[in-house]
């Protein structure tokens, strides 16, 4: 063999070479938008320079774990808050401070301790070699989830699963190891009902915290066993709704149209009272209409009353529900001299059912603003009169969507043919939605239905309603957050809108993933924003009516942020007895509660309808967390050792729940429905005052049975007179009052004169199931304090 046929032959045994790799395309650093258009972006945080100058900046984002730590990371300019990108960007980047504070725990970007004792000035290839290391991150892969078996995971709620002692290596009961752990936190829940037929509720929902004391169904049936005539009571009850109560629901409903709405108004004096009220305590919380154009339609009203047919129905609805809202807010004695005498009290609910009939009746195939203002003002009329709201969060969610398919929830500065002042209406109804949904959320317990990242809507500008108007060309100038307008309250709480929706989306999901470092950030963030809540300065101090918009801005704005304090601390703070990490859980939701309480104690002592509008779903939340705290806690301000150097500490705290069940009261007594959080609130509260002071027992359970008897005898003293006067309003009621004008006995409670045709539809509804102590076996009360 010659030797080329050998290398020939060597040549065919070698094997087939390997084919070269392809390399990883290096990732482009720009944000989506200039990455999508290829042009080159100057990765300005948090807006990009290129963005800033287009129509749209609140499309400029970034990859999820983009890190700006490189050095010369652009700080934004003071030009970045004038009016067409102030908005946009402070909600964009209140988004992507959310995000990062609720991110996955699994990523490692910026995890790596920073090394110390390196040169300060670097080649530049050191400086790009470490700017792509922070951006793209470290080579090696992120550790592994960890699996269920792993994970700091708490038990359910069941009795073979609760943990009894310490773990061995002094980690707590739960296993946490530190802050940065990730947790996989089951969420408290409840689900009521047999088969498919239940009820769900969140963790954060009043039902739920009150089955947090196991003690609760043994101390009512105990106070049932000795008080056998309140079972009767309620027996009469059933019986008075099975009968007159009965004929008025059978009753068919007006036709809508526009001569039955025109009856159903009261006089002009009375309609401009109730708009007064409206405008003062509603519509300066919910912008939902435009106060000097909806004024002119009332004026055209009555001169065109005369003629029905050329009045427009949907303004009817519209007037009629802005009644609804104000009804119960508004002054008697007022009322009184502007000739409203004969009003029925139960006018209002006419007003809602009419409203309600009205919107089933008619086809609208493209719904406008117009539309869209009467579901808002259908929701807050409801809320108000504490009716249909188990399926609140039904309602807020269909109407979300209903806005999003008329495009409300894209900024309409990218659409030509609106107006101006048809841009800011919508921006206005569409922040009012998103508001409406995520409080209904929250108070249910239930997850958003919408995140930031869903819409690029701008919030409403913070301007006066008499500076814009149909002919404006341009929007005026907006005004700073700290001068009051017809719009402060919406355009400061807009601006914590997207750290809200991504709290409650984060603590009313199945698991809680998050690390209990991120709760603290969260927490801090929220801090952040309850200290910058303006101090308004009213330029005449002899406006009450900006003084108590004032008044109720500050509340509400401080109550609302409070509340998702509560909704992230309340699940750590029930564990804290048992793992010692979650103690400044518990410290900052008592904090937060008596917060809470001692701002509507001091608006019940100013101002009926200022106390009124504050007394939300969260009050008596924060009720429950500080009898909660009392019931569990034996340290700290609870101590057996504090109760007796210095009783004066729990006195002040039940005192903060005995003022705030005297406001619970007050608002039963002129709401349709809401008996139920009194009625527990008062229960709950004579079996803390038990805990406390077992030799007291019998007197807590005699004054609480007390006060329900007067509150039952109040209550049905109500059907005797219809109309709407001041039997009917809060401050002729002595709040507080153990005396029983009915006697403990209750033979002869039911006057035999009592006309009950005018009783509404669902009217003794909460107060029977509020008496229905048989429904309390249906909650899942664990054996012991902590579930």
């Amino acid at each position: 063999m010659s030797t080329s046929q050998e290398n020939m032959f060597r040549l065919n045994e070698r094997p087939e070479a390997e084919p070269r790799p392809r390399k990883r395309r290096r990732r482009t650093m720009a944000c989506t938008q200039c990455r999508s258009r290829k042009l080159k972006c100057d990765r300005e945080y948090p807006t990009c320079g290129r963005c800033k100058k287009s129509k749209t900046p609140i499309k400029c984002t970034y990859e999820d774990g983009f890190l700006w730590q490189q050095p010369n990371t652009i700080i934004p300019s003071s030009g970045f808050q004038e009016r067409g990108s102030t908005g946009a960007d402070a909600s964009h980047s209140s988004y992507v401070a959310a995000q990062r504070l609720t991110s996955s725990p699994d990523s490692e970007i910026g995890t790596a301790p920073r090394q110390s004792g390196l040169p300060e000035k670097r080649s530049c290839k050191e400086k790009r070699d470490g700017f792509l290391e922070t951006v793209l991150g470290q080579t090696i892969p992120p550790a592994p989830r960890q699996q269920k078996d792993d994970a700091a995971e708490l038990p359910r709620s069941t009795t073979a699963s609760r943990p009894t002692a310490n773990s061995a290596d002094g980690t707590g009961m739960l296993g946490v190891m530190s802050a940065s752990q990730p947790l996989n936190m089951e969420n408290r829940v409840m689900a009521r009902g047999k088969e498919t037929r239940t009820r769900f509720n969140g963790g954060g929902i009043f039902a739920n915290l009150m089955v947090q004391f196991s003690e609760l169904r043994n101390f009512v049936e105990g106070i049932k066993a000795a008080n056998p005539n309140l079972v009767r009571l309620r027996q009469d009850i059933e019986t008075l709704k099975r009968g007159h109560h009965k004929k008025k629901l059978n009753q068919p409903l007006l036709m809508p149209d526009v001569p039955t709405l025109v009856a159903m108004l009261p006089s002009r004096d009375v309609v401009e009272e109730l708009v007064d009220v409206y405008c003062t305590y509603i519509e300066s919380t919910h912008r939902i209409l435009h106060m000097p154009s909806f004024r002119r339609e009332i004026d055209d009203f009555w001169e065109k009353r005369s003629n029905p047919s050329l009045i427009s129905a949907p303004f009817l609805v519209q007037l009629m529900l802005v009644l609804a809202c104000a009804w119960n807010l508004a002054d008697p004695d007022r009322l009184s001299e502007v000739g409203a005498a004969n009003t029925k009290r139960y006018t209002a609910i006419d007003y809602i059912v009419q409203a309600d009939n009205w919107l089933e009746t008619v086809h609208v195939k493209r719904p406008d603003v117009v539309i869209l203002r009467i579901h808002c003002l259908l929701l807050i009329a409801k809320n108000n009169q504490g009716i249909k709201r188990s399926r609140a969060w039904l309602t807020t969610g269909s109407l979300v969507k209903m806005a999003m398919l008329a495009g409300y929830h894209r900024d309409p500065d990218q659409w030509t043919g609106i107006t101006v002042f048809n841009k800011e209406m919508r921006r206005r109804i569409w922040s009012t939605i998103l508001e409406l949904d995520l409080q209904v959320s929250i108070d249910r317990g239930m997850p958003p239905t919408l995140q930031a990242s869903d819409y690029d809507t701008c919030p409403a500008a913070n301007i006066n309603d008499e500076e814009l108007s149909a002919d404006s060309t341009e929007l005026p100038p907006e005004r700073p957050l700290t001068e009051p307008t017809d719009t402060s309250f919406h355009a400061f709480l807009s601006q914590s809108l997207p750290l809200r929706l991504k709290a409650c989306a984060l603590m009313n999901g199945p698991r809680i993933t998050c690390s209990y470092e991120d709760i603290q950030r969260i927490d801090c963030e929220f801090t952040r924003v309850l200290s910058s809540i303006p101090s308004w300065s009213i330029p005449d101090p002899m406006d009450q009516k900006m003084v108590q918009k004032t008044m109720l801005w500050t509340a509400l704005l401080e109550t609302k942020l409070c509340q998702f304090l509560l909704a992230i601390h309340t699940p750590f703070a029930i564990d804290a007895h048992r793992e010692p990490m979650f103690v400044p859980s518990s410290r900052t939701r008592l904090e937060v509660a008596m917060t809470m309480l001692s701002r509507q104690q001091l608006l019940y002592e100013t101002s009926t309808q200022l106390s009124l509008c504050h007394l939300t779903d969260s009050i008596p939340q924060a009720c429950l967390s500080v009898c909660h705290h009392l019931y569990t806690t034996n340290s700290g301000y609870t101590s057996v050792l504090a109760r007796q150097i210095v009783p004066a500490i729990t006195g002040s705290l039940l005192g903060l729940v005995d003022k705030t069940l005297d406001a619970l009261e007050s608002k039963a007594r002129v709401v349709v429905k809401g008996a139920k959080y009194f009625f527990f609130t008062n229960m709950i509260r004579a079996l803390v005052k038990s805990k406390l002071w077992p030799n007291e027992t019998e007197l807590y359970k005699k004054q609480a049975v007390d006060r329900i008897a007067t509150f039952a005898c109040n209550l049905l003293s109500r059907h005797t007179d219809t109309r709407h006067d001041k039997s009917n309003q809060t401050h002729e009621l002595t709040p507080g009052s153990s005396s029983d004008p009915c006697g403990t006995n209750f033979d002869g409670i039911l006057p035999q004169s009592m006309d009950f045709s005018f009783t509404p539809p669902g009217d003794f509804d909460a107060f029977l199931d509020a008496f229905n102590w048989e429904d309390m076996a249906a909650f899942a009360y664990p054996e012991n304090p902590i579930l």
